[in-house]
Parts: structure tokens; C-alpha cells; sequence
């Protein structure tokens, strides 16, 4: 069988970053970051991916309370576009820059196999 992914890592954070990586490439969408409820930065890629997780639970629930020159600094005018996740049954955010795009739900599917429970070890 080929392997169709030529970068791979067992690090859940590494491997969500290539995963963000390979959806990037194929929606436009050049800044992505996986931020907790908290604005930490889980995995992400492009320039103000750590920025953008910073803001991105704002943008999701109180967008109102953002000042708009803090977000304009971070996306230089673009829109960001949010898609709540959920790993391991807690909620987290999908942030990006780029073009609008309606993302699959093999994408939330990804991200929660990703970050998934080690499979258990088998004892002889």
C-alpha cells in the first residue's frame, strides 16, 4: 500500500500542524491555529497563527468586545473564519485566514483522531 502523506509525526501537536498544513494547500486558507478556550495556541501555521489563537475564542463568543484595530493588526483586513471543535469532548477553536471556505466534518473528524486517547497497551 503507498503511503499518500509524506510528512508524518507522532506528536499530536506536530501532527496536527502538518494536517493544517495539508488543508491549507488545498482551501486557500494561508493562516490556520487550533486555539484553546483560553486563546492558546495548540497547533497552527502561517505568520499570526499564535496571534490569531489569541483572539479567536473573542471572535467566537464576544465579538463585540474586540477592539477593531487589535483584530486588523492581526489579519490585515481579512475576515476570520471560526469553526468550533471538539477533542476528547472539549470544546476548541479553528481559526483561519484566507479564502471563505465551509470546511468538512472530516476535518473535525481529523483533528479529534489527532488528539485521540492512545490506544491501549496489548500485554503478552
Amino acid at each position: 500500500m503507498t503511503e499518500r502523506r509524506s510528512e508524518r509525526s507522532n506528536v499530536p501537536w506536530e501532527a496536527a500542524s502538518l494536517y493544517l498544513k495539508s488543508v491549507s494547500r488545498n482551501t486557500g486558507l494561508h493562516t490556520m491555529v487550533l486555539a484553546s478556550r483560553q486563546g492558546l495556541s495548540v497547533s497552527g501555521i502561517g505568520d499570526k497563527s499564535a496571534e490569531l489563537a489569541a483572539v479567536a475564542p473573542i471572535v467566537a463568543e464576544e465579538p463585540a468586545s474586540l477592539k477593531e484595530e487589535l483584530l486588523a493588526g492581526i489579519t490585515a483586513g481579512e475576515d476570520v473564519q471560526i469553526w468550533r471543535v471538539q477533542i476528547r469532548g472539549r470544546p476548541f477553536y479553528l481559526a483561519a485566514l484566507g479564502e471563505p471556505n465551509h470546511l468538512t466534518e472530516e476535518v473535525q473528524f481529523t483533528i479529534d483522531r489527532i488528539f485521540g486517547a492512545p490506544a491501549p497497551e496489548l500485554r503478552n
